[in-house]
C-alpha cells in the first residue's frame, strides 16, 4: 500500500522539486556570477606591460617586452583593473565610461590586455583612447583563468590592500564609480 502511494507521488514531488528550481532561476540576474575571489587578495603575479613609448614601443612580439609590473606593486590605495581586448565588441560600449573615468583621476585604472595581438590591442587604444594608467597584457590567458574570468569584458575593483572587493561580468555602467566603485570601497574600510 505504501509502495503504491510512493510510485504515485514520487514523479510528482520530482516534478514539484523541478519547477522550483527552474522558477528561481527566473528571478536571479545572469550578470551577477558569483567570484570565489570576493574579500580575498588578488593573485600575485608578474606581467609585461604595454609600452606606447621608448625601445618598446614597436615591439609586436611578447618576447620583445622587458617592462614587467608586480601586482602587489599597485598596493596604497583602491583601484581598479579592467580585462578588455580589441576584438570585443562589448569592450567598445564601456570604453567611453572608462575614458570619462580616467579624466576625473579618481581612481588608478589598470588595463589587463586579454588573449590579444599587441599590435591589434595598440590599434585599438590609438583609435578610441586610452584611459589606463598602467596596461599589463595577459597574451594566453593564464592570469585571467587565475582571476576566475569568464570572457570580456570584466572589470575588478581592489581596495588599498590589493583585495577584491567587487566584481563588474559586462560592460561597467556609466555611473560605475559613483554607483558601485565607491560605495564598494567605503564598505571595505
Amino acid at each position: 500500500m505504501i509502495k503504491k502511494r510512493l510510485r504515485l507521488y514520487l514523479p510528482i514531488l520530482v516534478l514539484l522539486f523541478l519547477g522550483v528550481f527552474l522558477l528561481r532561476g527566473l528571478w536571479l540576474d545572469p550578470k551577477k556570477l558569483p567570484s570565489a575571489l570576493i574579500g580575498k587578495p588578488v593573485p600575485a603575479v608578474v606581467l609585461p606591460v604595454l609600452s606606447f613609448n621608448g625601445p618598446e614601443a614597436g615591439a609586436v612580439q611578447i618576447a620583445d617586452i622587458r617592462t614587467l609590473q608586480s601586482i602587489d606593486a599597485l598596493k596604497g590605495q583602491p583601484w581598479v583593473l579592467n580585462v578588455f581586448a580589441s576584438w570585443c565588441q562589448a569592450c567598445l560600449v564601456e570604453h567611453p565610461y572608462f575614458i570619462a573615468l580616467a579624466k576625473q583621476k579618481k581612481i588608478k585604472l589598470v588595463g589587463l590586455a586579454y588573449k590579444d595581438d599587441l599590435a591589434n590591442t595598440r590599434r585599438w587604444l590609438a583609435q578610441y583612447g586610452n584611459p589606463y594608467d598602467l596596461i599589463l597584457i595577459d597574451q594566453q590567458g593564464q592570469y585571467g583563468i587565475e582571476l576566475g574570468v569568464y570572457g570580456v569584458p570584466e572589470t575588478f575593483l581592489m581596495s588599498a590592500n590589493n583585495t577584491i572587493i567587487h566584481k563588474q561580468v559586462g560592460p561597467i555602467p556609466a555611473d560605475y564609480f559613483g554607483s558601485m566603485a565607491l560605495p564598494a570601497i567605503e564598505a571595505s574600510r
